[in-house]
């Protein structure tokens, strides 16, 4: 089970059933040993929640994004829609902000 957190995917009571094999030498086993010490951490956990972090980073940092025609029109439709503020937010730029306002 996945479970969506401030623009992080975050697996939630799922059991780990996948295995990864990494080769390292004895001075990079040793960095990410001492590492995971540092924060409390199995070597495992550690390893796995910084080459996530990374896959996810490599994921969103994407340039070139694949849609087929109709999908390529909907997104051309949104945004070229007015953009729709939340009355809370035209309030707060009606007003003038603390550095426009007389000393």
């Amino acid at each position: 089970m996945e479970m969506y957190v401030k623009g992080r995917t975050i697996e939630t009571m799922a059991s780990k059933t996948e295995r990864l094999s990494l080769r390292l030498t004895p001075h990079q086993d040793a960095v990410l040993r001492r590492a995971a010490e540092a924060r409390g951490e199995s070597a495992n956990d550690f390893v796995l929640r910084h080459a996530v972090e990374a896959a996810e980073m490599e994921l969103a940092d994407r340039r070139a994004f694949v849609a087929d025609d109709d999908a390529w029109t909907e997104l051309q439709e949104m945004l070229s829609r007015e953009p729709a503020l939340p009355p809370a937010m035209i309030k707060l730029l009606s007003n003038p902000s603390v550095l426009e306002q007389p000393s």
